[in-house]
């Protein structure tokens, strides 16, 4: 299955490309690279022969091949919209999420501490678990009911210490290297 992602490199959308492209599907990932976190999350996927990345989705539909069945994502902060058949849109509230890239500076997330005392009063779910539910819900033609999901809910009590450390890590490189490009 061919899927459109729009925002591609969006942290999420990052994510969701990835998971799609584990799954074996083929991904056109639309969103332009213009922020050095951008730039660098392309280097994890733009190498993959089941991906194609668009600036736009005029440069898309300019230089590619696609059918009007095929599903796409778009992500966004608040909500993650999801097409398929070329017709039926789903509108999913994006629950507290938590993982690689993810900014941190907004909620006061200083130490590995803060995250997990972050994640136990979001009640957060892993972006990875969240896509993993999204994408099978998609493969199985049962986007609709991802609406009667409450991901909240669903939310581990505890995190792997093993996640934990992955994103924290991830993240406090991240902060360091754009403080070294700011400069």
């Amino acid at each position: 299955m061919v899927v459109v992602v729009f925002n591609c490199f969006h942290w999420m959308g990052y994510h969701c490309t990835r998971q799609l492209l584990y799954n074996g599907h083929e991904v056109v990932g639309v969103d332009e690279i213009d922020t050095p976190l951008k730039e660098k999350l392309y280097m994890y996927v733009g190498r993959n022969s089941h991906f194609q990345h668009f600036n736009t989705i005029e440069e898309r539909d300019n230089h590619s091949h696609h059918s009007k069945n095929e599903p796409w994502i778009k992500i966004s902060q608040r909500e993650i919209i999801i097409s398929t058949n070329g017709n039926s849109d789903v509108a999913l509230p994006v629950p507290p999420l938590f993982g690689e890239w993810m900014k941190m500076e907004s909620q006061d997330i200083e130490t590995i501490d803060d995250l997990k005392l972050w994640i136990l009063a979001q009640r957060a779910k892993y972006v990875g678990d969240f896509f993993e539910v999204v994408i099978d819900h998609l493969e199985k033609g049962e986007v609709s009911s991802l609406l009667e999901i409450n991901f909240s809910n669903t939310a581990r009590a505890t995190q792997p210490q093993e996640i934990l450390e992955r994103v924290w890590e991830v993240t406090r490189h991240k902060e360091l290297n754009y403080k070294e490009i700011d400069n």
